[in-house]
């Protein structure tokens, strides 16, 4: 038997190795495109000015928490005075926070602004460690963590000032709480699912599926509550009670989100971006609804969205903004094995898990769904952890954004959680061998290339692939392109010159970071040289790799984390 010690020092020893492989590996990368442009400045400005008017692709809440830190540097200057506030232009508001105003600060503002990130993506590992362990065990819950603590996929946004570790973290946290209910229905247990519920809705807007996992979660609960594995849900003997329970949980919730956004009462297009984009929206929407005599009612809309203050106005407007495809449409080209769309394909994100996850965990999960029947010890305990992955899988085949694997990042903790049960197979002996533990033997095995998979991606988790996609080299031919580069690797470049005593360099950078800040002096690139290149070095992101005719033909020198590819023709030409 493990004592309680050992087993908080194992528990603990995970979480602290995952947070030293994110702080390690984020200290060797520079601002991320959305980090600069879209977060870390917004999400100061809404501490220090309660003013949601720079509010970005999502809610508030990964932002105002990543600039928590931020309030205790005395010497940043906020761009208030900046016309980009005035005309509420975000990305240029960033960057003269970032890199005008502050410019001799970038590597603190940034590393600080990912601490409180990372220390969510703890939070989550703890968590998974807590729902396998009361679902199968210890051991299960050592191995979830075990999974989640070394997945590259998760280690990769882990790391970044973004929704995404925030967005899986509370999503996790309100569908388990809910669980803790089911099994438990204290007030408690309902309160806490409702601050949970808040806290995941204000996490990204993915969370709002949600309310269709919650009465989902009600029909399974009411359907299967004269099964034998319902007895353990306290839950079921009022019907009626859990449906309240619901209301009053999605009720909490917006409380919470009103919270977040500190009680903002406001108009709906008052200091809203893309504020003619949504009118002509809503005067569309109401065409189409009324008919084509609506010119009176579409004018007293418009009058009570720039006029009347509502509660939830950045919210609304935010998800709207987020959500409708005419504001999204032909922004983003998606790709698959060098195939591109603007329409997409509903399988994209499917294909996207196959590749960014590791080649252990996709085993483990065909044997943890092969063994299901033997290892499950609770099936309505399960739909928890599995109906919350296929509704979400459900939903990007409907999306049209089909970018990163962070769109998916919720999944992976209740996958973990699922496969941690493994180890409690049970095969019986046949023909002389233990097949038990043939499989433990398996298992261990795969547990050791996973361990591998993520030591050999240090420090560049973003461009991981399996080897189904043909590992990081290979990466950028598979998916769109944001699975590879965000323009993390501008250090990395300035590391490469400086050690190669290169004193400028021809930069094709797709990023948000000043190439300035890291010394690094970029020299032009004229058109023709995408032709035919000079005697001189060249280093191409790879989302601009396509516009070089010479790329495939050369082999670069060196790639830079992955995503950054260093040509040097000072020699070919000699």
């Amino acid at each position: 038997m493990i004592g309680k010690f050992k087993k908080s020092f194992l528990v603990g020893g995970l979480l602290a190795i995952f947070f030293l492989q994110a702080v390690a590996s984020m200290v060797q990368k520079s601002p991320t495109a959305d980090e600069a442009a879209h977060h870390i400045a917004p999400g100061y400005s809404f501490l220090k000015t309660r003013d949601f008017r720079l509010n970005s692709t999502g809610p508030p809440l990964m932002e105002e928490l990543a600039a928590l830190p931020l309030l205790f540097m005395n010497d940043l200057r906020l761009p208030l005075e900046h016309s980009s506030w005035d005309r509420i232009q975000r990305t240029e508001f960033g960057w003269q926070f970032l890199y005008v105003d502050n410019k001799d600060k970038v590597d603190r503002i940034v590393f600080w602004s990912r601490i409180p990130i990372v220390l969510t993506g703890v939070f989550l590992g703890f968590l998974v460690f807590l729902w396998s362990n009361r679902l199968y065990g210890f051991n299960a819950g050592v191995f979830a963590l075990f999974l989640y603590a070394f997945s590259p996929t998760v280690l990769a946004h882990t790391r970044l000032v973004t929704m995404d570790i925030g967005a899986s973290c509370f999503i996790f946290l309100a569908i388990f709480c809910f669980y803790l209910y089911c099994r438990n229905p204290s007030f408690a247990n309902l309160f806490l699912s409702g601050i949970a519920f808040g806290l995941a809705q204000l996490s990204k807007y993915t969370a709002v599926y949600l309310y269709l996992v919650y009465l989902v979660f009600f029909f399974c609960i009411w359907f299967l509550s004269k099964k034998d594995f319902m007895a353990d849900y306290k839950v079921i003997r009022n019907i009626r009670k859990l449906l309240l329970s619901i209301i009053f949980i999605f009720l909490i919730g917006n409380l919470v989100v009103f919270c977040g956004y500190f009680f903002e009462l406001k108009p709906l297009l008052l200091n809203d971006i893309d504020v003619g984009e949504k009118i002509a929206f809503f005067e569309t929407f109401i065409t189409k609804v009324f008919g084509n005599d609506s010119d009176v009612l579409k004018e007293k809309f418009v009058d009570f969205a720039l006029n009347q203050p509502v509660p939830f106005s950045t919210y609304i407007m935010g998800f709207l903004g987020a959500s409708n495809q005419t504001l999204v449409e032909n922004k983003f080209s998606s790709m698959i094995f060098g195939n591109y769309s603007s329409d997409g394909w509903w399988y994209y994100y499917f294909i996207v898990f196959l590749l960014k996850t590791s080649f252990s965990v996709l085993i483990l999960l065909i044997v943890a769904i092969l063994f299901n029947r033997g290892l499950s010890r609770n099936r309505m305990s399960e739909l928890f952890i599995t109906v919350p992955v296929i509704l979400l899988m459900m939903f990007t085949m409907f999306s049209v954004l089909q970018l990163g694997v962070r769109y998916i990042l919720p999944i992976y903790p209740f996958l973990f959680v699922y496969i941690s049960k493994i180890v409690n197979v049970n095969v019986p002996d046949s023909k002389g061998f233990t097949q038990r533990r043939l499989v433990y033997l398996l298992i261990l095995l795969l547990a050791f290339c996973h361990l591998f998979s993520s030591v050999k991606a240090f420090p560049h988790y973003l461009p991981y692939f399996n080897i189904l996609g043909g590992g990081a080299n290979n990466g950028y031919k598979c998916l769109t392109r944001v699975n590879t580069d965000l323009g993390q690797d501008l250090k990395g470049l300035a590391n490469y010159l400086a050690e190669n005593n290169i004193s400028r360099v021809k930069l094709s950078y797709w990023g948000f970071a000043s190439p300035e800040i890291y010394n690094i002096t970029k020299l032009p690139i004229k058109e023709i040289e995408k032709e035919i290149p000079e005697n001189d070095v060249y280093a191409i992101s790879v989302h601009h790799i396509d516009e070089f005719e010479w790329a495939e033909k050369f082999k670069p020198r060196c790639k830079i984390g992955y995503s950054l590819f260093v040509y040097d023709f000072r020699y070919w030409y000699k």
